[in-house]
């Protein structure tokens, strides 16, 4: 424990969590090998692979020692209880949950926070390689939410501990092989949960933003079980394998919905509103 609070503390975490990456992605590539008979699309698993390198230098500084420094300030100086106890890491875990929750959905129903998470959606495959394709700046920027936990008592350690737990559970999250688990996709985060989030039917849209349980999806009315397997990407597919175009692609439409608006309030309102939103309701949904 204190060897892990040291890597975190440095910066480092990603010492304890690349190496479980690339055993578990090494891990779906033989097994898809053996047991699938679809193709595996390299081009995809490659930029996937390119954003996740470069996510990784930046977010060392920006994305951990900063955010954790700031953290841990605010522990020290505004919090309003101290969670102590294996009751403490339980509350500490469900305030974590409930706070990924309420900051996944918003990344989808707010337009500038959605053209940053529109990256990690924009692949067209469902494979553990999806699980680090994201926003450069993700951890960074546009997740102020969680500087609520130390307020809440969430300590330091707690916060690492539980956010390293959960890394490695949300890259098993994003894979085909593991089938449908009956009851226990309807308690946790399954792969069959989260394929339905990736999904772009009709009724998978905007549905299972929990990270490890589904009971805040249960209770706000966002759960929606596995019917059948989804088509993946965005309503607009992504047709590149361009990392930089990749990372740039839900900019562009969110930059051509405001030059579209004739006021600026609506430009602003484009920020703000979801994605589906338009001026113009002749226009219909214009999501990406």
């Amino acid at each position: 424990m204190d060897g892990l609070v040291k890597l975190a503390a440095e910066g480092q975490t990603y010492l304890i969590l690349l190496p479980a990456y690339t055993v578990l992605l090494l891990g779906e590539r033989i097994a898809h090998e053996l047991t699938s008979d679809r193709q595996w699309d390299d081009r995809d698993g490659a930029a996937n692979l390119a954003i996740t390198v470069a996510y990784l230098g930046l977010d060392v500084l920006i994305g951990w020692l900063l955010p954790l420094a700031l953290m841990t300030l605010l522990y020290e100086h505004a919090r309003v209880v101290t969670l102590g106890g294996w009751l403490g890491w339980l509350i500490a875990f469900l305030l974590h949950d409930l706070i990924w929750y309420v900051d996944h959905r918003l990344a989808h129903r707010v337009g500038l926070l959605w053209a940053m998470h529109h990256v990690h959606h924009s692949s067209r495959e469902f494979n553990m390689t999806v699980a680090s394709r994201g926003f450069l700046l993700d951890n960074s920027i546009s997740r102020p939410l969680f500087y609520l936990l130390p307020v809440l008592g969430v300590a330091p350690l707690q916060f690492i501990v539980i956010r390293v737990l959960v890394s490695v559970f949300g890259i098993v999250q994003h894979t085909r092989l593991i089938p449908r688990l009956g009851w226990l996709d309807r308690v946790l985060a399954t792969p069959s949960s989260h394929r339905v989030h990736h999904g772009v039917d009709a009724q998978y849209i905007d549905k299972n933003y929990g990270e490890v349980l589904m009971v805040w999806d249960h209770l706000f009315g966002t759960y929606q079980a596995e019917e059948h397997e989804p088509r993946y990407g965005t309503t607009t597919p992504l047709d590149s394998y361009n990392p930089a175009r990749i990372e740039v692609a839900g900019f562009a439409w969110l930059l051509a919905r405001t030059r579209s608006a004739p006021t600026w309030a609506d430009k602003l309102r484009y920020l703000v509103m979801p994605p589906e939103w338009s001026h113009e309701e002749e226009l219909g949904p214009q999501r990406p």
